[in-house]
């Protein structure tokens, strides 16, 4: 049974900085819905290069997915987003991870390939077992 999480805003930037480092190279899929333009895959299986929370200046909040390898770059910003959920298997994998805009859009970024990628950092995952254990 899959489920789904919302990431608080205020965790964005961290979550995708550790994330990020984690999926690197992971081949991943973009696809944009948006009642103007209807569904659009933007690119398929291209590698993971990172995540970004804009935190400075005119594009302050916006995040952007970029992808690519030595060949090809791709970069795909997502504009005022609102929220962010993570899709997940029974395992804890990300499935995706959808991004909502203010102008009612959504961008889905699919996690694709053999290999799986935890929703989690471990680390974050240990430090709250750690807390929950000593109260």
């Amino acid at each position: 049974m899959a489920y789904t999480v919302e990431i608080p805003k205020q965790e964005w930037f961290s979550y995708f900085e550790l994330l990020s480092e984690r999926a690197v190279s992971h081949p991943v899929r973009i696809s944009v819905e948006a009642s103007e333009l209807g569904d659009q895959i933007l690119n398929r299986r291209l590698p993971l290069m990172g995540i970004d929370v804009e935190t400075k200046g005119p594009s302050s909040g916006s995040i952007e997915v970029t992808l690519g390898d030595m060949h090809q770059e791709f970069m795909h910003h997502v504009d005022a987003p609102t929220q962010v959920f993570l899709m997940m298997d029974d395992s804890g994998n990300i499935d995706c991870i959808c991004m909502m805009s203010d102008d009612e859009s959504k961008t889905l970024l699919f996690f694709e390939g053999e290999e799986k990628v935890q929703a989690w950092y471990h680390s974050e995952q240990a430090k709250a077992e750690e807390h929950m254990s000593g109260l």
